[in-house]
């Protein structure tokens, strides 16, 4: 039992709570789908999911193949074209990964970014509940790592809640996510929801690597004091994943100004490193609506 997870436990949402945001879900599905326009019958479209395809065989070029699921490495070597053909997997299923860490844990007013990063996930998941898709969770951090394997929406979160309000840390290592998301199906559809820091190169490099391979975007949870701090006199910190911790003279501007920098620059380098990866990018504060964001994913990714 992780007593930091133990003492997060007051900031979950509740049995109620879930219940409002599969409402809210509801809602977000209802406008979506007036937005988008007509639908066809029979048709599997789904705003969050990718094809969500198994590899079946690879065969020789014919004309009119898209060439898009060329497989080049067949193709070099035996000299001739080639493409990849796949089958669509019966049910499709959406992959979110959060961060469980010690900076998620932060709140400076009515929640924690972990608890908001819960929460996000719920909405994401209640809102392809209507296709009777299903949903899979990883937890990835130091406090531990889980895996809830595909599921119904509404099942998935709740063993979602019961990971987070038990200060179970499952396997007691970081889950190998990079590794995980690798041994997928490819084109899935994958919604990372972190704060992104204490990020090292083997992270990014698994970011790159699984948006190679899936439908991959990101949501930075962050609170409003890690972009900017009051003058509150001597205050004692943290850095990145409970470092050693300092003291900073908030009654400085420079002191401010120097600490609002460091912020607009793990910013614009997350920008970047997502940038490369072709990954969507969302935010979502602890005092925002989730529900917000959620809607802005919905319309963004329904084009």
């Amino acid at each position: 039992m992780d007593p930091r997870l133990q003492a997060h436990r007051a900031f979950l949402p509740d049995q109620t709570e879930l219940a409002r945001l599969e409402m809210q879900a509801a809602h977000i599905r209802t406008l979506q789908h007036g937005r988008t326009g007509e639908h066809l019958p029979n048709q599997s479209h789904s705003h969050f999911l990718g094809r969500g395809l198994d590899l079946e065989k690879v065969r020789a070029y014919s004309p009119g193949d898209d060439i898009r699921a060329m497989d080049w490495r067949v193709t070099a070597r035996t000299g001739k074209p080639h493409v990849k053909i796949y089958r669509e997997e019966r049910q499709r299923v959406m992959v979110l990964l959060v961060q469980a860490s010690g900076s998620m844990l932060f709140g400076s007013a009515v929640t924690t970014k972990l608890a908001q990063a819960a929460r996000m996930a719920a909405l994401l998941a209640f809102t392809v509940q209507r296709r009777r898709d299903r949903v899979s969770v990883l937890f990835s951090g130091d406090l531990g790592g889980v895996e809830i394997p595909p599921s119904s929406p509404r099942e998935a979160m709740w063993r979602m809640l019961d990971f987070l309000s038990s200060g179970d840390n499952g396997s007691g290592q970081p889950m190998p996510w990079g590794q995980r998301l690798a041994s997928m199906p490819a084109g899935r559809t994958v919604v990372m929801v972190s704060d992104f820091i204490g990020w090292d190169d083997d992270a990014w490099q698994g970011l790159r690597q699984a948006a190679a391979r899936h439908r991959v975007s990101a949501v930075q949870v962050y609170d409003p004091r890690e972009c900017a701090i009051p003058d509150m006199g001597l205050a004692r910190m943290s850095g990145p994943e409970g470092g050693v911790p300092f003291l900073i003279n908030t009654g400085h501007r420079r002191a401010r100004e120097a600490y609002a920098a460091c912020w607009e620059a793990h910013r614009q380098d997350l920008f970047r490193r997502l940038a490369l990866a072709r990954a969507p990018y969302w935010a979502v504060s602890t005092t925002d609506d989730p529900s917000v964001c959620v809607g802005q994913m919905a319309g963004l990714l329904a084009h």
